[in-house]
């Protein structure tokens, strides 16, 4: 069945770009690569832009999926209709998010949902102001966690129609977390229940060295930026990182070492616990 490969790109919302910018730049190492009166758009390696901030209340813009080829993309999409759900060729926008083709619908929790082919390539270098590097590649910007009112719901779009495929769960004090993956990253997606409720709970960029998120962490712990979890480590995907709260009030997660699924040998599990250590709330 044809899925999506990545999370190409994220779309946030947020009141003051300027602060954006800031923690953006200065505290995650991610490269500006341009500005208006009402978006911000960031770079993390070679693509064009992988996080794009627009002016508004905080909260989730859209999520821009990413497939490998245009008849890829019109396979996705007829299945998509033929369950009922429609998505629209949208070339204007397209344009904006530089790239070759662009499919727009929204998720049963009403998110933007973009699924995309050719994502432009930078015509400069990528070069973080913190000289970072980020696991991007085949994995994709990282991963976001959304809290949706229907699981059942997102999970047929998600899975029966995009074809992302299940990771483990961990069952948490407000509920059960779902994790999805659609490429090696351990997961691209989770899902948590929330009734009458939708909202990015929080998202993921992952670097390559812990002392790129050491030094992170430093530099939050200094200028006093609110840390929502401490540095510790994952039970499920093993992630080294820890959560540090945006400019949007949304977490981001900061991380490194994250496990690797194959799908030849992946077993699904459950998990009581979402550390083995750290991560305390603060």
């Amino acid at each position: 069945m044809t899925s999506v490969r990545a999370l190409a790109y994220l779309g946030v919302r947020g009141p003051d770009l300027g602060a954006w910018r800031s923690f953006a730049t200065e505290v995650l190492g991610l490269q500006a690569a341009g500005e208006t009166e009402t978006s911000l758009m960031l770079r993390m390696d070679e693509r064009a832009h992988r996080l794009t901030i627009e002016h508004g209340d905080p909260g989730l813009a859209f999520l821009g999926f990413e497939l490998a080829t245009r008849p890829e993309l019109d396979e996705l999409v007829d299945r998509a209709r033929g369950a009922g759900v429609e998505f629209t060729d949208d070339p204007e926008l397209a344009a904006v998010r530089q790239v070759r083709h662009l499919a727009r619908g929204t998720d049963p929790a009403g998110n933007q949902v973009e699924l995309v082919v050719g994502l432009a390539t930078a015509t400069s270098n990528f070069v973080s102001p913190r000289g970072v590097a980020f696991k991007t590649g085949a994995q994709g910007l990282g991963h976001a966690v959304i809290l949706v009112p229907d699981l059942g719901a997102a999970w047929t779009f998600y899975v029966d129609l995009l074809g992302f495929r299940l990771s483990d769960t961990i069952n948490l004090p407000f509920g059960t977390v779902t994790f999805l993956h659609c490429n090696p990253r351990h997961h691209t997606l989770g899902m948590a229940a929330w009734p009458g409720m939708s909202l990015l709970g929080h998202f993921m960029i992952e670097v390559d060295d812990l002392e790129h998120v050491g030094r992170a962490y430093d530099i939050v712990l200094d200028r006093q930026i609110p840390v929502s979890m401490t540095l510790g480590m994952h039970t499920n995907d093993h992630m080294l990182s820890f959560y540090v709260k945006s400019p949007s009030g949304f977490d981001v997660e900061y991380g490194c070492n994250g496990r690797e699924i194959d799908d030849a040998t992946w077993t699904v599990g459950h998990y009581e616990a979402a550390s083995f250590w750290g991560h305390r709330r603060r």
